[in-house]
Order: C-alpha cells, then sequence, then structure tokens
C-alpha cells in the first residue's frame, strides 16, 4: 500500500493549512468511497468510528489536544460535530474504547472487500486528524497502522 512510516513523518511536517486542506479533500473520497460500498450502515459514522478510535487510542487527550483537534473534525464531519458530543466521545469509559476498536475490526473486514485507494485514504485522514498538534504518538500509529492490514 504505501511506507507508513514515511507516511507519518509527511504528515507531521504539514503546516496546519496544508492539513486542513487534506483533511477536507480526504472526508470527502472517505464518505463518497464508502458510499459506492453501499454499506447498511451511514457511512459518516464508519468514518467517524475510525477516525474517533485513532484519536482516544493513546487513552487521553490533553485540553490542548481538544481544542486542536476540534476544527479538524468539524472539517471532516461538518454540522455533524458538535462540541458537546466530542467532549463526551474523549470521555468514554475503557469499555467503550474497546467497543470502538472491536468495531473498527469489523469494519476493517468489509474494508477488505474495498479497493486499496479507500484504505489509504481512509488512514491518511486518521492520521491528519491526529497529528492537528503536529506528532502522531507511538499509540496512535499503532492503531491506525492495523488499518493498513484490512
Amino acid at each position: 500500500m504505501f511506507e507508513f512510516q514515511a507516511l507519518c513523518s509527511e504528515v507531521e511536517a504539514l503546516t496546519p493549512a496544508e492539513r486542513a486542506a487534506l483533511i477536507t479533500e480526504k472526508s470527502v473520497a472517505v464518505v463518497e468511497g464508502l458510499r459506492a460500498l453501499n454499506l447498511p450502515v451511514d457511512p459518516i459514522e464508519i468514518l467517524a468510528s475510525f477516525v474517533v478510535g485513532s484519536v482516544v487510542s493513546d487513552g487521553s487527550i490533553s485540553e490542548k489536544d481538544y481544542l486542536n483537534i476540534h476544527p479538524a473534525l468539524e472539517k471532516a464531519f461538518g454540522e455533524l460535530c458538535d462540541l458537546a458530543g466530542i467532549e463526551r466521545t474523549f470521555k468514554v469509559s475503557r469499555d467503550v474504547r474497546k467497543e470502538i476498536e472491536n468495531d473498527t475490526r469489523e469494519l476493517l473486514a468489509i474494508l477488505g472487500e474495498a479497493d486499496e485507494t479507500l484504505g489509504a485514504d481512509i488512514v491518511l485522514l486518521c492520521l491528519l486528524v491526529t497529528s492537528v498538534d503536529g506528532k502522531v504518538s507511538m499509540k496512535e500509529k499503532r492503531y491506525i497502522k492495523q488499518l493498513c492490514k484490512g
């Protein structure tokens, strides 16, 4: 598919303006790709599962991280992304985080049937959102890298 670590480095080096533009571009591409699969679930929910899973994968989010990521999620999800909903997502319990991880694994199986470009776009979008502070943590990298194996 691509060299994951090189992609991480490229994403971390982006300017905020470049990152915002790519988040918008890749969000549209991913939603269109997911809609084309005619899945029995909303493609926005699928995308949200991947993105939220990658963000909460390191188990914590600082107030600064939260403030940094909110604009990126709004760009990705538009009006469906309200501040209160995001805040609740980041305060989820360990059980809910496990549920997100399980949902991600199920979605990976579905995406195994999709073309490689869609998977690459999902990985890139997750990296873009998690890197709004200029870096992707090791836990985030591990979580997102599993999307490459789907």
